[in-house]
């Protein structure tokens, strides 16, 4: 009678799981359809990147909730999944947008660059250093999305404490950055499939390692918010 109990407790947990990260990845998608629409209507060529970034403006904020949401789930193992990711997606909505915001801007124009020394001779020697500045900005804004879902920052304080913990814990934010690549990749290439199967599931992981990396920080984090 135990074991039959048990299965039917694991049958239910899997079943709510599933409708979370459906419903997740659902609302996700909604908070992104200017980006839906550029894969729809737009070719993925240079010369459309400014429509691009335009479209990736909105992903800021369903990030964060996006990132909120699961971390709830992750905490109490229970949600009211509609309710809870719009309200945190408004209550994130400024502060998820403006680190967003200079995160984009950074990164066109870092692409910017990348494109005016491509037919240039020293292209192979500044592109590294052109790849290693994206990578540490992706890293900076999963950091900072991971931790403003927390606490309430200044942007200022917002950057400071994501350019910390994207180096200081540099091994573990690797993975947190390799699951967000992985995610952006795959969104480029199969954008129906990401959206509805991919997000809840890539930043559920994201959560995850990034509770192991905030265990020990977060109180001073906490501490940080309040001066």
């Amino acid at each position: 009678m135990f074991r039959m109990n048990l299965s039917h407790f694991q049958y239910a947990a899997l079943f709510n799981y599933g409708y979370w990260f459906l419903m997740l990845n659902l609302y996700f998608a909604l908070a992104n359809i200017p980006l839906i629409a550029a894969f729809v209507l737009l070719q993925l060529v240079p010369s459309n990147l400014v429509y691009y970034s335009a479209a990736l403006i909105p992903m800021g904020p369903a990030l964060a909730a996006l990132i909120a949401a699961l971390k709830k789930i992750v905490v109490e193992k229970d949600i009211s999944v509609t309710k809870d990711f719009w309200r945190f997606y408004k209550g994130n909505f400024s502060s998820s947008m403006k680190l967003w915001l200079v995160t984009l801007a950074l990164l066109f124009i870092l692409a910017m660059d990348m494109a005016m020394f491509a037919n240039q001779s020293i292209f192979a020697i500044v592109s590294p250093l052109f790849i290693i500045l994206s990578i540490l900005l992706i890293n900076m804004a999963i950091c900072g999305l991971v931790i403003l879902t927390e606490t309430k920052h200044t942007l200022k304080t917002l950057l400071i404490l994501s350019f910390y913990y994207a180096i200081k814990k540099f091994y573990l934010t690797f993975l947190n950055l390799f699951l967000a690549s992985f995610f952006l990749l795959i969104l480029f290439i199969k954008p129906v499939f990401a959206f509805m199967v991919l997000p809840s599931l890539i930043f559920f992981l994201i959560v995850r390692n990034s509770s192991a990396i905030f265990r020990n920080e977060m109180t001073i984090i906490k501490g940080s918010a309040q001066h």
